[in-house]
C-alpha cells in the first residue's frame, strides 16, 4: 500500500452488458448540481468586451459556474455528445447568427433560448423547432428566461440541493440516539405507513414527465407506468432503464424530505417488495461485495480516512457486486486528482446479521446469472473498517461492514409520537410535525403546501394544516404568518364547530401564544382562558394552556400562582405518559424562569440544568427548548456576575457544536450572541461575535426572525456608541425591515425602532 498518483484507473477486458446496472453500481460523481450544464454558443462568447464579460458572469451566477462557453459549433457539438453520455441535463444559450445549427439539435438538446439583438427576426423560428423555447434580448430576460427553465429541467425541488451517496453518522455508537440515522430511518418508516392512492401516483407521475417534459422515450415510459404499473412489479422496474431509478435516488440523495413523500407511492411499494424478497431468498452465508466510486471529493474522501469506526448511512438504494472485476471495470479511465479520488468499496455482511440487513440478490430474482448484483434497500448502515490505497488496482480502497439497522426502537417511536401528536390516524400530518420538531421549516412548509394542494376544498384537514403552518411561522418568529393561518383555521373550524371541537383549543392557544409573543399579554390571556374552556377535559392540552398562563402570571410578577401552575401542568403531563417528555421539559425551564426572576439563583441553576440535560437526551439536536436552555444557563451566570463561568459554559457549547454539528446554524448563531453579550463593547470579542452570527443569520434570514433583528440592531447599537453613525443607520433599517415583516402594522417595537433611526446623526 502507499501514497495515490494522478494516473489512469487499469482495469481487465470485460463485457459491460447491462449499462444501466453500471449507473446503479457506479456513483460516477460526487454531484453538487453537475446534472445541469450551461451553454453559452457564440462567435463572439470570448471576446474581451464589457458586454461578453456581463453575459458570462450572468451564466455564472446563475448555475454555480457549471457552465461553457463556444465559439466553433464544431467544438460545441463534440463536447455535447460527451455530455450526454454523462447523462447531464443541457439548456443551451445560442447567438441569433448561429441558428443555422438548429436542425442538428432537434433530437439531441431539449432546450435552447436564442440571444440576440432583434427578436423579431428568430420568432418565426422558434415556432419551428420545438426544443427554441424562448427569444430574448437583453441580459434582463434572459436571466429570467434561464431560471425559468431551470426550474423545470431541475424538478423544482431539485433545485439548489447538495447531492450525497453517504451520510455520515456523528460519532454516537448508539444509532437510535443519532439524528441522522433516526430521522432517516424514521421518515422511511413514516412513508410505508401512508395510504397508496390514486392522487399519490398522478402527483409522482405529473412530476417526472414535467422533468422529462422534451425526452420522448422516458415520456413514454411514463405513461407505461400509468396504465400498467403493478405494486409487485417495483423491483423490474427500478432495475430496468427508466425514470424511476434516476429520479428516486437522486431524489433520496438531496435529502429533501419533502421529495422522499412525492415519490411515495413507488417508494412503499419497492422496500416493502425488498424486504418479501429478502425474506424469501432465506440467504444464510456471509458476503463479500464491491461498488465502484469514481469520484468521491476530496472532503468526504478525508472524513471517512480519518474516521475509522465511525458510520456512514447509504442515501438511496444501494448496488453491489459480489464480481470485484466487474466493479473494478466500472473505473475504467477515471483518475485521482487534488480534488476527487477513486473508490472502490470493499463490504462485507458477516453470516449473524444477514437476515437483518434488507438485500436482494437480484440474478436470484430475475432467475438468471447476470452481474451477481446485490440491492440493498435504502437506509442500509455501514461502519468504517479501514482506508487504504490499493497499489495492484490502483484505486483507494475502503472497506466497509454492513450493521443491524435495528429499526424496531424507531418503530416504537412512532407509535409513541402518534400519541404526543394526538393524530393516531393522520400519519401525513405527524410526517410534518417531524419536520417541524427537527427544524426542517423550509421542507415544512413545502410539505404542508404540497399537502393542501392535494386536498379537496372541505377536507377535514385542512384547517389541521393551518395549525401546523402557524406553528412552523411562530417557531422562526414570523409572528404576522402566524396569526394569518391561526386565523384560517379558526374561521374554518368555527364554522363547523361539532366536527372540530375537540381541537378548536389549539387554534385558540395558538393565538394566545401569538399575542404573547407580540407584548399584547391581556389579549394572550383571553385567548388561553377560551382555549381552557374548550378543552374538553383532554388532558394534554389542558397542561399546555395551563403552562402557557403560567407564563402570563410570570410576566405579571405574580410568581407564586406561575410556579403553581406550572408544577401542576408539568405534574399532569407526567401522569399522561411519557411521549410528553418534550412538554415536562418545556415546564422545567419556565419554573427555571420563575426562580430567576424570584431571585432564587439556586433553584434556577437547578432546573435549567435538568432541562439541559434532559433535552440532550430526547430532543433533535437544533430543538429550540434545547437551545434556549443552553442561553438561559448563560444568562444565570451573567445576572450573578459569574462572566468567565458563563464564558466557560458558552464555549464548551460551541465547540461541541461546531465539531459535531457544524450544519446546525441556528444553535451556533445563537451561542455566538449570547457569547457577545458576555463581553463590554469597547472589546474586540463583542464586535467578533456578533459579526460571526451575522453571517449565519444573512445566509438563512429563516432560521429565527427575532433573534436576526436583534443581532442587527446590537450592532447597530455598537456603530452608534462608536459613532459610526452612517453604518448605525445602515443596521437599524435592517432590524426595521424585519420587524415590519413579523409585527402588526402600528406596533410600538416598530415605532421605537424608527424613532431611533430618526434621531442618529447625520455625518458630515
Amino acid at each position: 500500500m502507499g501514497n495515490s498518483k494522478s494516473k489512469e484507473i487499469k482495469t481487465n477486458s470485460i463485457d459491460i452488458s447491462n449499462v444501466h446496472f453500471y449507473d446503479r453500481l457506479q456513483n460516477s460523481t460526487n454531484e453538487t448540481n453537475k446534472e445541469f450544464v450551461l451553454i453559452w454558443v457564440d462567435e463572439k462568447c470570448k471576446e474581451n468586451n464589457l458586454d461578453t464579460l456581463r453575459t458570462q458572469i450572468l451564466l455564472k451566477q446563475i448555475n454555480n459556474n457549471n457552465c461553457l462557453f463556444f465559439d466553433n459549433c464544431q467544438h460545441f457539438f463534440l463536447e455535447i455528445d460527451r455530455i450526454r453520455n454523462e447523462n447531464f441535463r443541457i439548456l443551451v444559450i445560442l447567438s441569433g447568427s448561429l441558428t443555422k445549427i438548429l436542425p442538428k439539435t432537434q433530437n439531441i438538446i431539449s432546450t435552447i433560448i436564442i440571444f440576440c439583438e432583434d427578436s423579431t427576426k428568430y420568432l418565426n423560428i422558434s415556432r419551428q423547432y420545438s426544443n427554441v423555447v424562448d427569444v430574448c434580448t437583453d441580459h434582463e430576460s434572459l436571466k429570467s428566461s434561464i431560471e425559468n427553465e431551470i426550474s423545470s429541467l431541475k424538478l423544482n425541488l431539485f433545485s439548489n440541493q447538495t447531492l450525497k451517496s453517504v451520510h455520515s453518522l456523528t460519532f454516537s455508537e448508539d444509532l437510535t440516539n443519532c439524528d441522522a440515522f433516526f430521522s432517516y430511518i424514521f421518515f422511511l418508516e413514516l412513508l410505508k405507513q401512508m395510504p397508496q392512492t390514486k392522487q399519490a401516483k398522478d402527483l409522482m407521475l405529473n412530476k417526472c414527465q414535467d422533468y422529462y417534459r422534451n425526452d420522448k422515450k422516458q415520456y413514454l415510459l411514463i405513461e407505461l407506468f400509468r396504465n400498467t404499473y403493478q405494486s409487485d412489479e417495483a423491483i423490474h422496474w427500478y432495475i430496468k432503464d427508466s425514470f424511476i431509478y434516476r429520479l428516486v435516488n437522486r431524489a433520496f440523495r438531496t435529502e429533501n424530505i419533502t421529495l422522499w413523500y412525492l415519490f411515495r407511492f413507488y417508494l412503499i411499494d419497492l422496500c416493502k417488495q425488498l424486504e418479501l424478497i429478502h425474506k424469501e431468498q432465506n440467504i444464510q452465508t456471509s458476503l463479500i461485495l464491491y461498488r465502484g466510486q469514481s469520484r468521491m471529493s476530496i472532503k468526504e474522501f478525508n472524513y471517512l480516512k480519518s474516521n475509522i469506526g465511525s458510520f456512514i448511512l447509504a442515501n438511496g438504494f444501494f448496488s453491489s457486486t459480489t464480481d470485484i472485476q466487474i466493479a473494478n471495470s466500472f473505473l475504467s479511465g477515471a483518475i485521482n486528482t487534488e480534488d476527487y479520488k477513486v473508490i472502490l468499496f470493499k463490504i462485507i455482511v458477516e453470516q449473524s446479521i444477514v437476515d437483518k440487513i434488507i438485500f436482494v440478490d437480484i440474478d436470484k430474482y430475475v432467475g438468471h446469472v447476470g452481474e451477481c448484483e446485490i440491492l440493498f434497500s435504502i437506509g442500509s448502515i455501514f461502519q468504517i473498517e479501514n482506508v487504504d490505497f490499493n497499489n495492484e488496482l490502483n484505486v483507494w480502497q475502503i472497506d466497509i461492514k454492513a450493521i443491524d439497522q435495528n429499526t424496531s426502537k424507531v418503530k416504537e417511536s412512532i407509535e409513541t409520537i402518534r400519541k404526543r401528536y394526538g393524530n393516531k390516524e393522520n400519519i401525513n400530518l405527524i410526517f410534518g410535525n417531524l419536520l417541524i420538531d427537527m427544524n426542517q421549516y423550509t421542507k415544512a412548509e413545502s410539505y404542508f403546501q404540497m399537502i393542501l394542494q392535494e386536498l379537496t376544498k372541505n377536507h377535514y384537514d385542512i384547517p389541521l394544516i393551518y395549525d401546523h403552518l402557524a406553528d412552523l411561522f411562530m417557531k422562526i418568529t414570523n409572528w404576522n404568518e402566524a396569526l394569518k393561518y391561526f386565523n384560517l383555521s379558526f374561521e374554518l373550524k368555527k364554522k363547523n364547530l361539532y366536527f372540530y371541537q375537540s381541537n378548536i383549543s389549539i387554534t385558540l392557544n395558538g393565538i394566545g401564544n401569538y399575542y404573547k409573543s407580540i407584548g399584547n399579554f391581556n389579549q394572550a390571556s383571553e385567548y388561553y382562558c377560551q382555549a381552557m374552556k374548550y378543552s374538553n377535559n383532554n388532558q394534554y392540552n389542558m397542561a399546555i394552556i395551563l403552562n402557557n398562563i403560567s407564563t402570563i402570571d410570570l410576566i405579571n410578577k405574580n410568581y407564586e400562582k406561575a410556579l403553581e401552575k406550572c408544577i401542576q401542568a408539568r405534574d399532569i403531563l407526567q401522569e399522561i405518559n411519557s411521549y410528553s417528555l418534550n412538554e415536562i421539559i418545556y415546564c422545567h425551564g419556565i419554573i427555571g424562569d420563575i426562580y430567576l426572576e424570584m431571585k432564587n439563583y439556586l433553584y434556577a441553576e437547578e432546573f435549567y440544568l435538568t432541562t439541559f440535560e434532559m433535552s440532550k437526551n430526547i430532543l433533535f439536536i437544533g430543538d429550540k427548548i434545547k437551545i434556549n436552555s443552553i442561553k438561559s444557563l448563560i444568562y444565570l451566570y451573567k445576572q450573578q456576575g459569574l462572566i468567565e463561568k458563563a464564558l466557560e459554559f458558552s464555549m464548551n457549547q460551541l465547540l461541541w457544536y461546531e465539531k459535531y454539528f457544524p450544519d446546525c446554524y441556528s444553535s451556533i448563531a445563537n451561542i455566538y450572541m449570547e457569547i457577545s453579550q458576555l463581553y463590554d463593547y469597547n472589546h474586540s470579542n463583542h464586535i467578533y461575535y456578533l459579526e460571526k452570527a451575522l453571517n449565519i443569520f444573512e445566509n438563512n434570514i429563516h432560521i429565527q426572525y427575532l433573534i436576526t433583528y436583534q443581532c442587527f440592531s446590537f450592532i447597530a447599537n455598537y456603530y452608534f456608541k462608536k459613532s459610526l453613525f452612517d453604518k448605525s443607520r445602515k443596521y437599524y433599517l435592517k432590524t426595521l425591515e424585519i420587524q415590519k415583516k413579523i409585527y402588526p402594522k402600528d406596533h410600538s417595537i416598530i415605532i421605537q425602532t424608527q424613532s431611533i433611526i430618526d434621531d442618529i446623526p447625520i455625518e458630515i
